[in-house]
């Protein structure tokens, strides 16, 4: 996972052969994370909304929600 853009909050990865965006927002229930699958550029999977379970979570912890949530998109075979 690393930071991405100007926006605190973004972050991205390559897992497989795509790459995963995250965007995570404080909003005042807590923080939400989003996130959206690309292959050479092109989105594969839109923007999402991940459910986040825990209490308070971290920004950094809403962040591996959100990788967690596309890696299971991605082996599940929805983003082929």
């Amino acid at each position: 996972m690393e930071p991405t853009g100007l926006d605190m909050g973004d972050y991205k990865e390559r897992y497989q052969d795509y790459d995963i965006e995250v965007a995570v927002e404080q909003v005042l229930t807590g923080v939400k994370a989003h996130f959206r699958v690309l292959r050479e550029s092109a989105v594969v999977v839109d923007w999402r909304l991940v459910h986040i379970d825990s209490l308070w979570p971290t920004e950094h912890a809403a962040a591996e929600a959100g990788f967690r949530a596309a890696r299971d998109v991605i082996d599940a075979g929805l983003a082929a």
